[in-house]
């Protein structure tokens, strides 16, 4: 990729305060679509998972449940999970969820081959993909909560690509992970599109949930 910045030649680059390794960002300014449940901008992944996790423990506040809640914004999982690696073992979870974009197939020239999930349709529950294959337990107490909430989800795969759950789960002596996506149109460009109702329900869902996280529930899936 070559970005023109005005510059004729390296010394009147550095003159305008340019050096390698600098960081370049593209601009895309967060835009409402004329669909309101749309929304457009740079770098969905991963700043949803970030607002979810927010959101998230915003609701938990003030309500009655009997968990430790963490909500991690970590670093370079696109390079190896790296900040994953090093919250999880800091933290040491009994559960873990990892919370991103997930491919939405629902544009021109993707097939239901290459990507299954169309955004509105509710957050996606990913099975497997390259660095996780999920825990059945907690998968199972993820649909069952969302079946008994009518909370709309849908499954997903992918042969390629990971999530900070492959991380989590190799924490210690091994943690239950899963992966809670939030279907995305054009991940990895500076102009992604998603929709509000996914992110609700990705938050109504994952709250939910940890509402049920007791003790005895949590013993089932570790075996601790």
């Amino acid at each position: 990729m070559f970005i023109d910045i005005g510059a004729s030649n390296r010394e009147e680059a550095e003159s305008f305060g340019v050096r390698p390794g600098d960081s370049v960002v593209p601009v895309c300014d967060f835009t409402v679509m004329n669909n309101e449940k749309l929304l457009m901008a740079k770098a969905w992944d991963n700043r949803i998972g970030c607002a979810i996790a927010i959101e998230v423990l915003k609701q938990l506040k003030d309500s009655d449940h009997p968990n430790e809640v963490y909500g991690v914004g970590t670093v370079q999982e696109e390079v190896g999970l790296r900040g994953a690696k090093t919250s999880s073992q800091a933290i040491e979870p009994d559960i873990g969820f990892s919370v991103d974009v997930g491919i939405a197939g629902d544009t021109p020239g993707v097939s239901k081959a290459e990507a299954q999930a169309e955004i509105g349709k509710g957050p996606q529950i990913l099975v497997y993909d390259a660095s996780l294959i999920s825990h059945k337990g907690l998968r199972e107490l993820v649909v069952d909560t969302a079946d008994a909430e009518n909370i709309p989800y849908q499954y997903d795969a992918m042969a390629a690509g990971g999530t900070d759950g492959g991380a989590i789960q190799l924490t210690a002596n091994g943690v239950p992970a899963l992966s809670i996506c939030i279907p995305t149109r054009y991940i990895h460009t500076h102009a992604g599109i998603l929709n509000q109702d996914d992110f609700d329900n990705a938050v109504k869902l994952i709250v939910a949930v940890i509402k049920k996280l007791d003790a005895e529930t949590v013993k089932t899936l570790t075996f601790k």
